[in-house]
């Protein structure tokens, strides 16, 4: 029996634009392997991937809250949160004494919630 494997995360915006610029430059992910103006992939890895689609022009979205997030683990956390904070972005909050390593929450242009640590050896 095949064991199924996990391919990325969708996230749902309104400014293609916009979300597509942030994530390939300040969020660092790269070109996208896939882009058109309704659907942005960008792999992480070569495993998995993050995918932007966009929203139906009357469709409201809100900002992914507290439910579900994903995480990015960069190799420099200090050059990325400088990299965020020279592109206007803050840190929302961070984890470390609830995880026990450093955990940064963003949020992205559309207030969608996302996590940074940096790389650990496992």
């Amino acid at each position: 029996m095949n064991k199924n494997t996990f391919s990325g995360i969708v996230i749902r915006v309104k400014d293609m634009d916009l979300c597509r610029s942030f994530y390939q430059n300040v969020v660092g992910l790269g070109a996208p392997v896939m882009d058109s103006s309704f659907w942005c992939e960008f792999n992480i890895n070569g495993n998995s991937s993050l995918y932007l689609e966009k929203a139906d022009i009357d469709e409201t979205l809100h900002a992914a809250t507290g439910r579900i997030a994903w995480m990015l683990q960069v190799p420099d956390l200090p050059a990325f949160t400088s990299q965020m904070e020279k592109s206007g972005y803050s840190v929302a909050h961070t984890s470390a004494d609830r995880v026990g390593f450093i955990v940064y929450a963003y949020r992205d242009p559309e207030g969608n919630l996302f996590y940074v640590t940096e790389k650990r050896l496992r």
